[in-house]
């Protein structure tokens, strides 16, 4: 029953929104962040307490404002991924350049597949949508299933509209190795936090435990990575950009090589947030295992004494 009422309410919002035009959606989506920061304080703390560590420099007004800007965008993309299950694809590559698209078919002729890597970052299931339909590669998403199903079944019509494929994360490396032997695009969302068996790399000056997959998909597979992000362009505009990640120059067993590959995307990624910290999901708690490694690397070093 609670699925059905969380689901009768959630399609209120989507038939609302469907009335909107998409600038309009923004605009709104702009305004409720800013209610949701200012008035609510929906994980405020945790969000300025990231803010902090990432940013020791700046002061608490520029943090403050940082933090309404990441909360602007977080609801701007709600409302806009609500519009995504109908927007024509003349829309989405009106809306979207991708300069780079050509690079993933240069990618793959190396007959490896292809790894496509983005986070929570401007919109993300925009980015997903757009390189489908910009770069005309359909691929294999690995997502984490949605807890309620009429919702989870929504997010399916709208994420594989262009023919990508949708993997549950459980069966993830199976279905991933399988797509990049047929050389085939696997594509996910590699910035939340793993667990405390996780691969540890350093994020914005802290530890941070990282989920292995994207690392075990190319030790094992040995095909190229590159992380994705789509950046907004102003109203109704968004630019899609490219980074390759060096996969060539990794050497040593395969824990070390995927030590070397996990510290390589991250570190990607957090340049890419350093260059636009409000296009990014700083309500999540990515750093909730810092301490636990913290302790961990401490024992280590007593018993070395």
């Amino acid at each position: 029953m609670q699925n059905q009422i969380e689901f009768f309410f959630f399609r209120i919002l989507y038939f609302t929104v469907r009335r909107f035009r998409f600038r309009t959606l923004q605009r709104a989506g702009r305004r409720f962040g800013w209610f949701m920061y200012r008035v609510v304080g929906l994980r405020k703390r945790l969000v300025l307490d990231n803010l902090r560590h990432a940013f020791p420099e700046l002061s608490a007004a520029e943090l403050d404002q940082l933090a309404l800007g990441a909360y602007r965008n977080l609801f701007t993309a709600y409302l806009e991924i609500l519009a995504l299950e109908t927007l024509p694809a003349e829309e989405i590559t009106k809306r979207v350049t991708f300069p780079q698209a050509g690079k993933l078919a240069e990618l793959l002729q190396q007959g490896k597949g292809l790894i496509v890597l983005t986070g929570h970052f401007g919109n993300w299931e925009l980015c997903a949508l757009s390189v489908a339909a910009l770069a005309r590669h359909p691929y294999t998403i690995i997502v984490q299933k949605q807890r309620n199903p009429y919702i989870n079944d929504f997010m399916t019509r709208m994420r594989s509209r262009f023919g990508s494929k949708l993997v549950v994360m459980e069966r993830g490396l199976r279905e991933s190795l399988r797509a990049l032997s047929n050389n085939e695009i696997v594509a996910l969302i590699a910035d939340q936090s793993g667990p405390e068996s996780g691969i540890y790399t350093n994020f914005f000056g802290r530890p941070a435990s990282t989920h292995q997959g994207p690392a075990v998909f190319q030790v094992r597979s040995g095909a190229p990575m590159v992380l994705v992000m789509l950046i907004r362009d102003g109203e109704e505009r968004f630019r899609i950009e490219l980074e390759e990640i060096d996969t060539a120059t990794l050497s040593g067993t395969d824990a070390q090589r995927m030590q070397q590959i996990t510290d390589r995307h991250v570190a990607a990624l957090e340049r890419y947030i350093r260059q636009y910290p409000d296009h990014w999901l700083w309500m999540h708690k990515r750093w909730k295992h810092t301490e636990h490694f913290r302790r961990l690397q401490s024992e280590l070093g007593k018993e070395g004494m």
